[in-house]
């Protein structure tokens, strides 16, 4: 995976549907496989391809098939956060894609899985950033986009993204700029709302303690003994039960240390006790 950077910004935010995306790489790799040469594409705003067929592969000389492509990838316009992905290598950046995620591509997808179809996306990051900050704004989330994390703020409380999974899922799946959007915006705030539930919650259940949110940590402090502790809210992420699991091993740890602090003389030395 390689990143360039640019000045230049979107000129609209992304709107093509997944479906339109899919037929725009299987009418690529028809041209590609049919004129049996490089071919290079845009496959929608901010997303672009080219193609070796495996034809290149196995009847045209080396030489002249990478200068094709170098002629097909300086056809591919300046990003302003581009990023270059290899279709068939997509599995060493991610390790939860699906068995049969090249199902969209048919026939061609599994000369993609066997590395002798080469894809090469660029991706104009950009377009996923001005999607996400357009679907976020009206939840008072502020958005810091960088790669690979970008980091997602309501109040007191932050939430992150892999950015660099996210499109690697996405150029995997055939899905959408938008489509993407769609699908991260509601997960990072749902994650922002787990996260201050779990906050009003153990700050309810133990109000003995002196509760504050400090970055990516809940923090609770115990002002008679001056013990504190320190619980990770990022832990949260996962399924619900995993979610549950972590929260029981929170209220055992908290427990424990409110009893230590209603046991324990105040003899003026601060202790503390990080997740």
């Amino acid at each position: 995976m390689a990143a360039t950077t640019n000045s230049e910004k979107p000129a609209h935010l992304p709107d093509t549907p997944t479906e339109t995306v899919r037929q725009r790489w299987r009418d690529l790799l028809d041209l590609s496989y049919s004129t049996r040469r490089v071919t290079q594409q845009e496959i929608e705003p901010g997303v672009h391809a080219v193609v070796v067929p495996v034809a290149c592969s196995t009847e045209t000389n080396k030489e002249l098939v990478e200068a094709e492509v170098r002629v097909a990838s300086s056809q591919v316009p300046a990003m302003a956060q581009g990023v270059r992905l290899a279709l068939e290598r997509l599995g060493e950046f991610a390790s939860t894609l699906p068995a049969d995620h090249r199902g969209w591509m048919g026939a061609w997808g599994r000369d993609v899985a066997a590395g002798e179809t080469r894809i090469t996306a660029f991706v104009d990051l950009a377009y996923l950033e001005a999607a996400l900050l357009a679907r976020l704004w009206d939840h008072e989330v502020l958005v810091e986009f960088g790669s690979p994390l970008a980091f997602f703020r309501r109040g007191a409380l932050t939430d992150y993204v892999n950015i660099y999974e996210s499109v690697v899922a996405m150029l995997a799946e055939g899905n959408s700029l938008a489509d993407t959007a769609n699908r991260l915006a509601p997960e990072i705030l749902q994650r922002l709302q787990l996260y201050a539930n779990t906050f009003l919650k153990l700050s309810s259940l133990y109000s003995q303690g002196a509760w504050r949110i400090d970055r990516d940590n809940f923090v609770i402090k115990c002002p008679t003994a001056r013990l504190s502790l320190a619980l990770q809210y990022w832990e949260l992420r996962g399924d619900h039960a995993w979610g549950q699991q972590v929260l029981h091993g929170w209220r055992t740890r908290i427990e424990k240390l409110l009893q230590q602090a209603a046991s324990s003389p105040h003899d003026g030395f601060p202790r503390s006790f990080a997740a």
